[in-house]
């Protein structure tokens, strides 16, 4: 939050583009309390227009980056990597209502040593996260799955929401899920 101030002082060169990285082990020994607050971005985007955010998240859990995501960051790429936590489809949905003005870089990856038990963002729901989405976030040109289920019907749903727009869709061959319908039909 400190950071935030001092980078929002109209005295400095308006910032263009800003990395953090977020890492599980960072979050254990100190407390999200001193993390920007969204009057924080407010102040920092007034004075940097042209500022865009890419978040790289380690391990992070779901709680916390929930905690981190604030509405008024610009926030344009996000990589999400774990070994042990999973990304929730919360998550994944409260990105593609705050960001759909800037995001264009998804990937999200998950290096699970049981490759038969993917995560499903979808937790058996009609909407499924990455197919809202690619619906909202109408600047998407990057998204990257590795490590939980796709389900086929949803990655043909994204690739026609976003068609050439999409510029990169890379989903993991064992990530691929079908209903057993359409198994018969294939």
């Amino acid at each position: 939050a400190e950071m935030a101030r001092v980078l929002a002082d109209s005295n400095h060169v308006p910032l263009h583009r800003l990395s953090l990285l977020v890492h599980s082990v960072s979050i254990m020994h100190k407390s999200l309390d001193n993390m920007p607050k969204d009057e924080n971005w407010q102040a920092l985007t007034r004075n940097s227009t042209n500022l865009r955010v890419y978040i790289m998240a380690f391990d992070v859990k779901s709680d916390d980056m929930l905690r981190i995501l604030k509405p008024s960051i610009p926030l344009e790429r996000i990589h999400f990597d774990s070994y042990v936590t999973c990304v929730s489809g919360a998550v994944v949905d409260l990105i593609s209502r705050q960001y759909d003005k800037f995001l264009t870089h998804f990937i999200l990856m998950n290096d699970v040593v049981d490759m038969s038990a993917f995560p499903d963002l979808s937790d058996n729901r009609n909407e499924d996260p990455l197919v809202l989405l690619a619906w909202r976030c109408t600047r998407l040109s990057l998204l990257a799955v590795h490590g939980y289920t796709v389900w086929a019907h949803n990655l043909i749903a994204i690739a026609r929401l976003r068609g050439s727009d999409l510029k990169v869709l890379e989903v993991t061959e064992e990530s691929i899920d079908f209903d057993q319908g359409e198994l018969a039909d294939q």
